[in-house]
Formats: structure tokens, C-alpha cells, sequence
């Protein structure tokens, strides 16, 4: 009678335990999905604020180019024409 009522315990314990990890199981699938969404806007947000940087500096660059062309220009029309003499 005794092994029976071991038994029994055992089998409680065991059940038990089954449904503790079922439970745990559910919530972790659950949770999962949420996770990685989380983790995929993470890493977007990531990306575009590198990416909003590298623009932001190209955008400057081509800003500090034309600015530079501009001055040249400016200064070619200002500037004599120079003459060279060749002597023959």
C-alpha cells in the first residue's frame, strides 16, 4: 500500500511539473513573437539613423563642392586673361 501511495505522489509531482512547463512553454511562445518584432524595429531605427547621417554628410559634401565651384567660377570672371608672349 505504501508503494502505491509513493507512486501516486510520484505521479502528482510528475503532472505537476508537466503542466508548470506547459504553462511556461505557452507564455514563452507567446512572448517570442513579440520579442522579435521589437528586435526587428530596433534594428530598423538603427539603420535609418545611420543612414540619416551618411545623407546629412553626402548632403554637405555636395553642398561645400558647389560652394567651392561657385568661387572658382566667380573668380574666373573676375580675373584678367593673362597673355603668353612666345618668343620665335
Amino acid at each position: 500500500m505504501e508503494n502505491m501511495q509513493n507512486y501516486l505522489e510520484i505521479k502528482q509531482s510528475l503532472e505537476a511539473q508537466i503542466r508548470a512547463l506547459e504553462a511556461e512553454r505557452a507564455a514563452l511562445l507567446e512572448e517570442i513573437p513579440k520579442l522579435k518584432e521589437r528586435v526587428e524595429v530596433l534594428r530598423l531605427q538603427a539603420r535609418l539613423k545611420a543612414l540619416q547621417g551618411e545623407v546629412d554628410a553626402l548632403r554637405s559634401e555636395k553642398a561645400n563642392l558647389e560652394q567651392e565651384i561657385l568661387t572658382y567660377e566667380q573668380g574666373a570672371a573676375v580675373a584678367t586673361p593673362v597673355t603668353i608672349q612666345v618668343a620665335t
